[in-house]
């Protein structure tokens, strides 16, 4: 087979057009840090990659839906605390008003802790995070308690709590309901502080001494509450950790399959770079002769 410089030269451009694009391509893997762009360079790579990248997403949204909840969750039980120690000071009174060595005044006086404790407890089941009612169930929006002049209580809430998406088919209560709370063992919370109240009003010893019992019952009931959101939020906080968990590895999984390999491609750019050149220079020698030399 003859080979002549028209030969040579289409082989010397085959060549040096291929390093070209190679080197574009390497140098395009290293400046958008993926080595994998399009279906066409590594099709199951790239379809790999897009469904562990929309887990990824997913992952994401359940992690922030938990972590809105884990926030509301912790201000109601925070609110449910303060309940609690409510809740026990009317014990308190309760016990101290049963003593047969109390007089009337003493009694009207303990009334008016009682009703004091009550507006405390109304203010602190009211709490809002943002715009939302945390205790009002599904009615966001309004007030789950609200104190009449008479003293009692209008309960404005429903038996629904607010609840996250934390999973696939997964719904964690972050809250618990007005009506939950105020449905005791012992009859409607904010009733019982009203009859606490009227017996202390009415100076009758023995019905303080009854109170007693209830004032036990209420406390249990709240309390009871408040270790059922509780177990909600160690729920939701083992839950996230095991999402970021499980996100790590997919991002790990994601970057070998489509993200470029930097020791690797440079290694290569720095090749093509050095046959490029060597290239170069043998084109300069072999093709600087011309007619005119042979003259």
């Amino acid at each position: 087979m003859r080979i002549t410089q028209k030969t040579m030269f289409s082989n010397f451009m085959r060549d040096i057009n291929k390093n070209r694009s190679e080197m574009a391509e390497l140098q395009s893997d290293l400046s958008s840090g993926r080595s994998v762009r399009f279906p066409s360079q590594d099709p199951v790579s790239f379809q790999s990659s897009r469904i562990m990248e929309e887990d990824i997403k997913k992952t994401e949204q359940y992690q922030g839906n938990i972590n809105s909840g884990l926030r509301q969750a912790s201000l109601s039980q925070g609110a449910l605390d303060g309940a609690i120690d409510g809740l026990i000071q009317l014990k308190e009174i309760a016990v101290q008003g049963a003593s047969s060595s109390l007089g009337e005044n003493q009694r009207e006086n303990l009334a008016d802790k009682v009703a004091g404790v009550r507006k405390n407890l109304v203010n602190t089941l009211n709490r809002e995070y943002g715009e939302r009612q945390l205790f009002a169930g599904t009615n966001s929006d309004t007030k789950p308690f609200e104190l009449q002049n008479d003293g009692t209580v209008v309960n404005n809430s429903n038996d629904t709590a607010p609840t996250i998406i934390a999973g696939d088919g997964v719904k964690i209560d972050i809250s618990v309901s007005g009506e939950e709370i105020a449905d005791t063992e012992a009859g409607d919370l904010f009733e019982v502080i009203g009859d606490l109240e009227q017996s202390l009003r009415d100076n009758d010893a023995d019905a303080v001494s009854d109170m007693i019992p209830k004032s036990d019952k209420i406390i249990e009931h709240v309390t009871d509450l408040t270790s059922r959101l509780g177990d909600n939020i160690n729920r939701m906080e083992f839950m996230n950790e095991q999402y970021e968990s499980t996100k790590i590895t997919q991002k790990s999984h994601v970057s070998k399959l489509v993200d470029t390999d930097y020791a690797q491609a440079f290694s290569e750019l720095q090749r093509n770079q050095v046959a490029f050149e060597s290239a170069m220079a043998v084109h300069s020698n072999m093709f600087k002769n011309t007619l005119l030399d042979y003259l």
